[in-house]
């Protein structure tokens, strides 16, 4: 999230899944609130839903379903264009904003269908996926997707009964249709980080559109689902004021912020934890925090190095499967016995990396991948909640989130051999983006963090830009006294 935005909601869903019918009932002087109510983590938003839909040319889409071979890369064109410019309305539009079809959803969806069904040939596709590639280096996914799933004979009755002229040949062929709901299934399972909320829209008669039983009943179940991802014990950022400020006076009140921070945590004994994917900048964050703070930084790895140091995590870059279980019994003694030194020292304190990632993040994924059996994943996680019992706690959680395409990249920039060969995109990365967009709540769940939580997308916050920098001091401060 960032911009004026509080919520930003991706509407998903094939074609007569239902997006129109859920979006005009969410924004209903009737049933808005339902979803406005999962917005008291802040108080200070301003209360109003806004659906964006995007400018599309729609005079295009007869001509593409009579002749989608001649018409498939205009019309996609045509959409993301659309979808750029809603975008830019997106990010500045407070409340909660539903997004009607995300552009990520376009290009991974009804593009590549294009590919496959023969549409496009293959430097049509190339074109179109390079257009795709640099629009996305400037557009954030939603906190959150509404995945409306439906099966074909229900898309087929829904596109009947609304009666588009340019949509009736889909009801005669089901080939397209399928394709479109196999890759919705391929999205949301492999290229999707964020919290799904996925509704069964197969059920719904689209008389069902008057139900007020049936709207009121999918809202509610849908505000539950939102407050059980995102209601969790955090400030969510919003840059605000920060971004008008010219850069003197972003710098005067930044210095303001910071000395107010440092006096707050000299008075205080604080530990301060940074969690994060891996290369999303959490070891830059900590030095920055120690150093402009005036706390020491508590690091597993030597952050001045360009080279491993600690030759077990070396050994298991290079061999996972074969030195996992022992290297997740080593970081976690290694980490709690980093934060029992901090506790001597009695000070405020900044850590890189939490003991709490270990169990909610790294044993998990390593267990899925085959690189820790059952009993092995079940003596971590013992060992691990005995550890917490009579381990220093966290006063505050940051958790940096961004895409893992920027992770990839800083992992290359930095250099380190053995990280650009062992932490692969497609493989490492972008699955663990996803459990770290659960975290904040599996810590909470579990017990292992209490206090207040910090969410900063990296995509959009740079703590090395002195508004960003106050920004972040500010939400410190507020949520330590909070």
């Amino acid at each position: 999230m960032g911009g004026l935005a509080d919520l930003v909601i991706g509407i998903s869903g094939n074609i007569g899944a239902g997006k129109t019918t859920l979006i005009e009932a969410a924004q209903s002087d009737k049933f808005k609130h339902i979803l406005l109510d999962t917005l008291s983590i802040n108080p200070a938003a301003t209360k109003k839903i806004t659906s964006l839909r995007e400018d599309v040319d729609f005079t295009l889409l007869p001509s593409f379903y009579q002749n989608p071979k001649r018409y498939a890369f205009t019309a996609q064109i045509n959409f993301f264009n659309a979808r750029l410019k809603r975008e830019r309305l997106v990010q500045n539009t407070p409340g909660i904003v539903l997004v009607d079809r995300p552009i990520e959803e376009d290009y991974h969806i009804f593009g590549k269908a294009q590919r496959i069904l023969g549409h496009m040939d293959e430097q049509e596709f190339q074109i179109y996926a390079q257009t795709y590639q640099e629009m996305a280096n400037h557009i954030y996914p939603p906190d959150v997707y509404i995945y409306l799933k439906s099966d074909l004979a229900t898309l087929q009755r829904n596109i009947t009964h609304r009666g588009r002229n340019e949509e009736q040949l889909l009801t005669t062929t089901t080939h397209y249709l399928e394709t479109l709901n196999g890759l919705y299934d391929h999205f949301f399972q492999k290229h999707v980080s964020v919290p799904i909320i996925e509704i069964d829209t197969s059920k719904m008669h689209p008389s069902d559109t008057l139900d007020e039983t049936y709207l009121k009943d999918t809202l509610t179940h849908i505000a539950t689902q939102l407050t059980k991802h995102l209601n969790i014990p955090k400030l969510t950022p919003h840059l605000g004021k920060w971004l008008s400020y010219n850069p003197t006076q972003a710098v005067l009140e930044q210095i303001q912020v910071e000395e107010e921070l440092k006096t707050y945590l000299a008075n205080h004994t604080i530990l301060i934890s940074v969690a994060g994917n891996i290369g999303l900048g959490k070891t830059a964050t900590t030095r920055i925090l120690s150093h402009e703070l005036n706390i020491p930084g508590i690091y597993e790895l030597d952050a001045q190095k360009d080279t491993i140091t600690d030759d077990l995590l070396a050994q298991f870059l290079g061999n996972k499967p074969k030195y996992c279980f022992e290297l997740q019994r080593h970081l976690l003694q290694k980490r709690l016995s980093l934060r029992a030194q901090s506790a001597a020292k009695n000070i405020s304190c900044v850590e890189d990396r939490t003991p709490e990632e270990d169990p909610a993040i790294f044993h998990r994924f390593f267990h899925q991948l085959g690189y820790l059996t059952n009993i092995q994943l079940d003596q971590l996680e013992t060992e691990s909640m005995h550890a917490y019992q009579t381990a220093r706690p966290s006063q505050l959680l940051i958790v940096l989130q961004g895409k893992p395409e920027l992770a990839r990249e800083r992992i290359i920039q930095r250099g380190r051999p053995e990280e650009v060969d062992a932490w692969k995109l497609e493989s490492e990365l972008k699955p663990l983006a996803k459990l770290y967009s659960q975290f904040p709540s599996i810590v909470k769940n579990y017990g292992l963090h209490q206090g207040p939580t910090l969410i900063f997308d990296v995509d959009r916050i740079d703590i090395t830009n002195r508004a960003h920098q106050g920004f972040m001091y500010e939400q410190i401060l507020q949520a330590l006294k909070q």
